[in-house]
Parts: structure tokens; sequence; C-alpha cells
């Protein structure tokens, strides 16, 4: 294998040689470069979607996924989701960082790489949080960011449906509402709230400056998704914990820095993206090429 830094501040690309197979990348391995590069491109490996299953559960202790996305195969040996929002530019965010399901680690399969635009893009938050201002650095961290969201009956048991191992299935509100409290961690972080059409609507409270990556613990990040997508969900209102609305002027500050520190994974067929999710965000340019096909897995280490 060989290695080289895709950008001058974050970003590995590791290029599989002749022989290579991704079953040759150990967990510490890989553990060690998402500590010190927070996302790496693993390019020219030979891999279908399958494969792509197989390393993610090779390198995570447990699986999540994203309820409003369709699995790629329902046999139980393929994880992956087709990635499937529309054509237009999604902002920065973390996978599921608006939700108290927060996975540690986002995937990204591409097996149809866009001949123009359409580029998935990443951003190092430990890179915009060294380029905040000193003032505006403490204004993140003064207060939490509260995100709160209203979703629909069918979404929220789908997820307690794949997510709980506890137990046999059950479809039922009063049980699948119980299981869905327990894995939100009802109380702490989280408030649920089941409403009489049996949609709920939960409050995440969570630092917009984080220092809990797992693989590089205590790096200051801006890593959140006050920028992200809604495109399968209602828009969650984003408040910080005393009520106080994100005012447009600091979005528009931080959207600025944010910009500086944003570039395109460059996709080639067959690539897979790993990203550090408690570090990195991404998102992606508009879609100007619709063949681009692209698969997606989201697991805690």
């Amino acid at each position: 294998m060989q290695t080289e830094v895709h950008t001058r501040q974050s970003g590995l690309v590791v290029k599989g040689d002749a022989g290579d197979t991704l079953a040759s990348i150990g967990k510490a391995q890989l553990a060690g470069w998402l500590g010190q590069y927070g996302y790496v491109i693993l390019r020219g490996f030979p891999c279908d979607v399958q494969g792509f299953s197989d390393l993610v559960r090779a390198h995570s202790s447990r699986i999540s996924l994203d309820p409003a996305r369709q699995f790629h195969d329902k046999d139980g040996k393929v994880l992956a989701q087709k990635v499937d929002a529309g054509v237009d530019a999604i902002g920065l965010h973390c996978e599921n960082g608006n939700s108290p399901f927060w996975p540690d680690l986002c995937w990204f399969f591409c097996t149809q790489a866009p001949a123009i635009g359409s580029q998935t893009t990443v951003c190092d938050g430990a890179a915009v949080f060294n380029d905040l201002a000193p003032q505006m650095r403490a204004a993140l961290r003064a207060q939490d960011i509260v995100y709160t969201r209203r979703v629909g009956e069918a979404l929220w048991k789908n997820y307690v449906r794949h997510a709980y191992t506890g137990g046999p299935e059950a479809s039922d509100t009063p049980t699948c509402y119980a299981r869905l409290l327990a894995l939100a961690n009802h109380g702490a972080n989280t408030k649920v709230e089941l409403h009489a059409d049996d949609s709920v609507t939960y409050s995440f409270r969570t630092p917009a400056i984080l220092e809990r990556s797992p693989f590089s613990p205590g790096r200051p990040a801006f890593a959140n998704s006050i920028f992200g997508p809604s495109f399968n969900y209602e828009q969650p209102t984003i408040a910080f914990a005393d009520g106080t609305p994100l005012s447009d002027e600091m979005r528009a500050s931080l959207d600025a820095v944010c910009t500086r520190h944003t570039v395109n994974v460059g996709w080639q067929d067959n690539d897979i993206v790993v990203i550090d999710n408690a570090r990195v965000m991404h998102g992606r340019r508009r879609i100007e090429d619709t063949r681009r096909t692209i698969y997606n897995a989201l697991s805690y280490r």
C-alpha cells in the first residue's frame, strides 16, 4: 500500500498495490490514520457492495443506519444504503449529528464516479476550530446547541427495529417507544415526546465544539450539523440551550471559515471514504452527473 496526504491539513489517500485487499488493513492501522488525518480515501482496492459491507463490519462494534434510506440488499449480509437525497447541494454536517443516534464512523463507497461536478465534500472540523476567531470559539463553547425535530411513526419505528437488540421484534407503539427512549438515553441529553398520531418530537442537546472523537480524543473540532440537510425529514429547529437562535451573522461567519477548509473528495470508481464522524463534516456539491452511484454505511468503533 502507498499513502499520500489528501490536503496539506487533513485526509489521507491509501492506494492499494497489486495483491493488496481491504482485509490487509488492520483495525489499529485504520484507527491510527483517522486519528492523524480525520478521513481516509481507500483507492485501487478490489471491492463490490458486499466487500464494502464486510469492511464496515470488520472495523465496527455495531452498525447504525438512516431509517429513511433503503438497504441495497435485505438478506442480512449487505448493510450498504443508497445515497439518494435529490440533486441539490447539501450543506456540511456530521451524519445523524442532529440526533442522539450519532455514529462514530461514516463510510462511503462510490461504484460510479461522476464525470462532472457532483462531488462529496469534506471539511476537517479540527482545522476549522483552529481558524475560528477567539470570540467565536468562546461563544460556541459558552453553551450547547439543541436540535428539535418531529419524526413520523414509520421512520422512528424503522430505526428502532434495526437498532434494538434486546429482545424479539415488536411493532406496537408502547413497546417501540420504550425502546426508543432507551436507545436515545432519554433524560440525559435528549428529550422525546410521543404524539397522538404516533409521531415523536425529540430535542437533542450537544456541544457545537466536540472533543469526543474516539480516534483523536481531546482534540477540539467544530463538528456539528447546523448547516445540514433535511431531505427526508422535517427541518429541525436549531438554537442555543437558552433558546436563543443562531444569528444569521454567526452562521455566515462560520460558513465562511468552513468554506476555506472544504475540499472535494475527487471520486474515482470503487473509492471508499472513511470519515471520523465526530471530527470531519461532509456535504455535497449539486448533482450534475446523475449516473453517480454512492453507497453509505454508518457504524460505531
